[in-house]
């Protein structure tokens, strides 16, 4: 079942003898008939937090105008619910043009699933073209001590040109152009970047800086002028690939792996409002980039938060979202909580114990030492908002499944596909390892210094280490539950088929 079923705001028809005053008059009448019709068609509870400023639809319009291309991107772990069919049935039929579905952070789930979810757009929406990326280098999965949700990994810029996905994206474009644009500089600039990548360790910055800069513009509203719906495609010879997705689906990081790490910002207009960036890859490519936003649907409350949909700040009563979290998987196993109502410390009556959303959020602001300022009692709305966002970040990882995808669990994991993409994953691995040395791993002291905003999101470190049964340290232990965790599957302990 497809929850993202509803129509979202259009451009209404015009001609050039509109003016813009006219136009921009049309915009705004056409869009709260919109709101009123859809508010009439269905009660507020059952709709998901939508888009309701104009501003950031109308440069949506303008985007999906510019754009040869237009890049759908979503989070491997919510994809259906990233996915707009009529986004989808709109620019395919009525702009006739061409979409690439982007299967973002593929690196939070198993290759099985990320094979079923392509073979499931790719049946239901035949004309997509389907590409998987992750932007961040990270460790591998089924190499990782669960007590690793707790850390925080501060990212190089260098990783950005590690990321998978790069020329999965440039053969896709390669397929859809058909030769009418050369590509050849946008694959030299890809060489290029994975060679400097590859050579970053012993590079200076300033090495880096030789690299050719990419050309930013800013576009401002006196760009924000009419263009016809079926336009020219690849007009003077450029491929415009427009960059359309939900906040929090990595959309920014992927821009990045494409851009590189030297930007040169310009703007047509010096000093009015910035909408919407164009990234000129290469002479031939550029990327026009879509201000997250979100699509209106019928997805419901919990699966919003969860999806980074629904602003975690605004959730007056997140107890409901954090107990559907662990419903599907073991948040008290992977945050090391002791029950509150148990008090024999021993790991098997804390197994046996029967943990409530309320439970665990209590349990949670204990172990982080969470207080409320006047009467010093445990925190737990904050710590119920700190378990979110661990949710959201990917610390603590809920995958949905395709339909049947448990049954057909056994053929996913056998399917050809899955072998590529473990391969990618792997060689994905290789470079997180080489990079690794560069990387950052701070522990953020929840002592009152920061901000509670940013405390919040950084409550995932690790605590002091804890000694381990038989007398000895607790690094030693760690690096024993390491060493098992080598040889088995990190996602079947994130009950990654209950899901």
């Amino acid at each position: 079942m497809m929850p993202t079923v509803l129509d979202f705001p259009k451009r209404p028809p015009w001609s050039y003898q509109t003016s813009k005053e006219q136009l921009l008059a049309q915009e705004e009448k056409s869009f709260q008939a919109y709101l009123e019709n859809i508010y009439k068609s269905f009660k507020p509870n059952q709709l998901s937090y939508f888009e309701h400023n104009l501003e950031t639809w109308r440069q949506l319009w303008r985007v999906l105008e510019m754009s040869d291309v237009v890049l759908l991107i979503t989070d491997i772990r919510h994809p259906v619910i990233h996915f707009s069919p009529a986004l989808y049935d709109f620019v395919t039929q009525d702009m006739k043009k061409k979409v690439i579905l982007v299967l973002n952070k593929i690196d939070l789930a198993p290759p099985a699933l990320v094979v079923a979810w392509k073979h499931y757009f790719q049946s239901r929406f035949p004309e997509v073209h389907i590409v998987c990326f992750t932007s961040y280098p990270q460790e591998s999965q089924d190499e990782r001590d669960p007590s690793t949700v707790f850390k925080k990994r501060r990212k190089r810029r260098r990783g950005w040109t590690t990321a998978m996905g790069p020329n999965q994206l440039l053969r896709a474009c390669e397929v859809i152009t058909a030769g009418k644009v050369d590509l050849s500089s946008w694959k030299e600039k890809i060489c290029r970047d994975a060679t400097s990548a590859r050579l970053a360790g012993s590079s200076s910055e300033e090495e880096e800086d030789e690299d050719p800069p990419v050309l930013v513009e800013h576009q401002t509203d006196t760009a924000m002028e009419m263009e016809p719906l079926h336009q020219e495609l690849y007009r003077d010879g450029v491929l415009s690939i427009g960059c359309v997705g939900f906040p929090n689906v990595g959309k920014s990081s992927l821009i990045n792996g494409l851009v590189g790490r030297k930007v040169v910002s310009v703007s047509r207009t010096p000093g009015h409002t910035k909408y919407f960036q164009t990234y000129f890859l290469t002479s031939t490519v550029k990327l026009c980039d879509c201000p997250g936003l979100i699509f209106p649907s019928l997805v419901d409350r919990q699966q919003q938060t969860l999806a980074g949909i629904y602003p975690i700040s605004q959730i007056q009563e997140p107890y409901t979202s954090v107990g559907y979290l662990a419903v599907r998987i073991p948040v008290s196993t992977l945050l090391k909580l002791k029950h509150p109502a148990v008090e024999d410390p021993q790991l098997e009556a804390q197994q046996r114990a029967h943990w409530t959303s309320w439970d665990i959020c209590e349990a949670w602001a204990e172990k982080r030492n969470y207080k409320t300022a006047k009467a010093a009692r445990n925190d737990v709305y904050r710590a119920a908002n700190s378990i979110l966002r661990l949710a959201v970040d990917g610390r603590l990882c809920l995958c949905m499944r395709p339909p049947g995808y448990s049954a057909q669990k056994g053929a996913w994991e056998r399917h050809q596909e899955t072998t590529e993409i473990a391969s990618l994953q792997a060689s994905h691995r290789r470079d997180s390892r080489r990079s690794s040395e560069e990387e950052e791993e701070e522990e953020i002291s929840s002592s009152g210094e920061e901000e509670d905003e940013e405390k919040d999101r950084d409550a995932d470190e690790e605590e002091e280490e804890e000694p381990a049964e038989d007398g000895t340290g607790g690094s030693s232990r760690r690096a024993g539950i390491k060493g098992k965790l080598s040889h088995r599957n990190l996602f079947a302990l994130l009950k990654e088929d209950e899901c």
